[in-house]
């Protein structure tokens, strides 16, 4: 009788990426039937060089707010940077979620900023 000993297998480098793709897709798809606000659109990125750390970005268009809200329905941390421009940056960033990071992003250039502050005048 003999005993054979294997070793974990590395995984497959050319399936990784499939399969993150597949993994981040599926994860798109529960958090925008369960949210509250619908993103202008998403992006899924998997890196030559990362190919099992998937990324979903959610982009809200001149939307800030509806960032604040995504992000507290799923724990997430909000910042807001002025840029040099005038301009208006809120990004949500999360931990992992089924092994993919998860962003939200929004953007208010100057003239949007302009706008709301006229309404709100008015």
């Amino acid at each position: 009788m003999s005993t054979q000993i294997t070793a974990p297998t590395e995984p497959d480098m050319g399936v990784a990426p499939r399969i993150s793709y597949m993994t981040a897709l599926s994860l798109a798809e529960t958090i925008i039937s369960e949210s509250t606000v619908i993103p202008s659109s998403f992006v899924i990125e998997v890196l030559d060089h990362a190919p099992t750390e998937p990324v979903i970005r959610f982009y809200f268009h001149r939307d800030p707010a509806a960032v604040h809200e995504f992000a507290d329905e799923r724990w997430m941390n909000v910042t807001t940077e002025p840029r040099n421009d005038g301009s208006v940056y809120t990004e949500a960033r999360g931990g992992l979620c089924r092994g993919v990071l998860v962003t939200a992003w929004s953007l208010m250039p100057v003239e949007a900023i302009a706008a709301v502050a006229d309404e709100v005048a008015a």
